[in-house]
C-alpha cells in the first residue's frame, strides 16, 4: 500500500485489514454462490419446461385395434382404432394426433426387447395426444373412447408432472440453503478478519475512542474498508464463474430449448467456450439468472458491510 494511502487511512486499516486475503476468501464465496445459484435456476427451468411438456401430452393405448368396434351393442362396420381416431379428431382442445407405426413401437421398446422387434407380439396401438396448453380431454370423449374400444388405457403425466414439481422445490430448498451456509461461512470469515484488524490496532482504536471518537464513527471506518474489499472480491468471483456458467448454459440449450444449437461430438472445450461466451450475452442465460448474478457483488458488499459494523460495535462496547 503506498504511503499516499497510509495517510488518508487514519486507523491504517490497510495494514489491519490486508487487501489480498479477505479479497480472496470473498471472491471464492461469491464464486460458489454463483455456481450455486445457476445450478438452482437451471434446474428450476428445465422442470418447468419438462412439467410444461408432459402436462399436454396423453398416451391412448388400444388394444386389439384391428377388431370391429363396437356402437350400441352392435358392430359398427370399422375398427376399434379408427373409431377411437375418429373420436379424437372430434375433441376441440387435441392440437396433434399421431400413431405410432411398428418401427416407432420397435425404437421404443428396443431396451426391454432389444432387436426381436415387435411384429409377433400383441401389442396395442398406440397413440400420441398434445392438447392445447390447458386443454383437457372431457369426461364425455372418455366414456366414447372406452364404450368404443373396450379396455383402451389412457395415460396423463399428472404424476410425472407433480414429482418433477416436487423435484424442482428439492433442489431449489438445497440450492437455497447451500447458498444460505455459504453466505454464514462468509460472515464469519469476515467477522474474524475484522476481529483480528481490530487486535492488530487496538491501541490506536482505544486513543481515538477515548479521545471521543463514537462507536458509529470507528465502525463506519472499518465497514467502509470491509465493504470495499468485499464489493471487489465479489465482483472477482462473479466474473470468474462465468466462464463456466456460459459454458453449462450452451450445453442444457438443447434440454430447455433456448437455444436451437447443441455441442457437437469431439468438440474441444476452447471450441464450446468460445461459442459459449457470445450466445450467453446475446440472450441464451435466462433474465433471472443474468438479474441474480449481477446482484451477487452487492450482496456480498452487504454482508460485510453489517458483519463489520456488528463486530466493530461490540467490540468497543466491551473496552473497559
Amino acid at each position: 500500500m503506498s504511503k499516499h494511502t497510509r495517510v488518508r487511512d487514519g486507523l491504517a486499516l490497510s495494514r489491519a485489514l490486508p487487501d489480498r486475503s479477505l479479497l480472496t476468501m470473498v471472491a471464492a464465496m461469491s464464486l460458489l454462490i454463483a455456481l450455486t445459484f445457476t445450478a438452482a435456476v437451471g434446474a428450476q427451468s428445465l422442470s418447468e419446461r419438462w412439467a410444461k411438456g408432459a402436462a399436454n401430452l396423453i398416451t391412448v393405448q388400444v388394444p386389439d385395434p384391428d377388431k370391429t368396434s363396437v356402437t350400441d351393442g352392435r358392430p359398427a362396420g370399422r375398427t376399434r382404432i379408427e373409431s377411437v381416431l375418429d373420436a379424437l379428431k372430434t375433441a376441440p382442445d387435441i392440437m396433434r394426433l399421431h400413431r405410432l407405426d411398428e418401427q416407432e413401437l420397435d425404437t421404443l421398446l428396443k431396451p426391454w426387447l432389444g432387436n426381436a422387434g415387435t411384429a409377433a407380439l400383441p401389442l396395442p396401438a398406440v397413440i400420441e395426444v398434445d392438447l392445447t396448453p390447458g386443454g383437457v380431454l372431457s369426461d364425455d370423449l372418455v366414456s366414447t373412447l372406452v364404450t368404443s374400444a373396450p379396455d383402451t388405457l389412457i395415460e396423463k403425466n399428472d404424476d410425472w408432472r407433480s414429482q418433477l414439481h416436487t423435484v424442482a422445490r428439492s433442489l431449489l430448498f438445497c440450492s437455497g440453503l447451500a447458498i444460505a451456509l455459504v453466505g454464514a461461512i462468509g460472515a464469519a470469515v469476515i467477522g474474524m478478519a475484522t476481529r483480528l484488524g481490530l487486535g492488530s490496532r487496538r491501541e490506536s482504536v482505544t486513543i481515538l475512542h477515548e479521545l471521543g471518537a463514537s462507536d458509529g464513527y470507528v465502525a463506519r471506518r472499518f465497514a467502509s474498508r470491509v465493504a470495499f474489499l468485499s464489493f471487489l472480491g465479489g465482483l472477482a468471483g462473479t466474473l470468474v464463474s462465468l466462464p463456466p456458467i456460459a459454458i453449462l448454459t450452451h450445453l442444457m440449450a438443447p434440454f430447455s430449448g433456448s437455444v436451437p444449437t447443441a455441442t457437437q461430438n469431439g468438440e474441444s472445450w476452447l471450441s464450446i467456450l468460445q461459442d459459449s461466451l457470445p450466445a450467453f450475452w446475446q440472450g441464451a442465460a435466462p433474465h433471472s439468472l443474468l438479474i441474480g448474478l449481477g446482484c451477487i457483488p452487492f450482496v456480498v458488499t452487504l454482508i460485510g458491510w453489517l458483519t463489520a459494523q456488528i463486530i466493530v460495535r461490540v467490540w468497543l462496547r466491551r473496552l473497559p
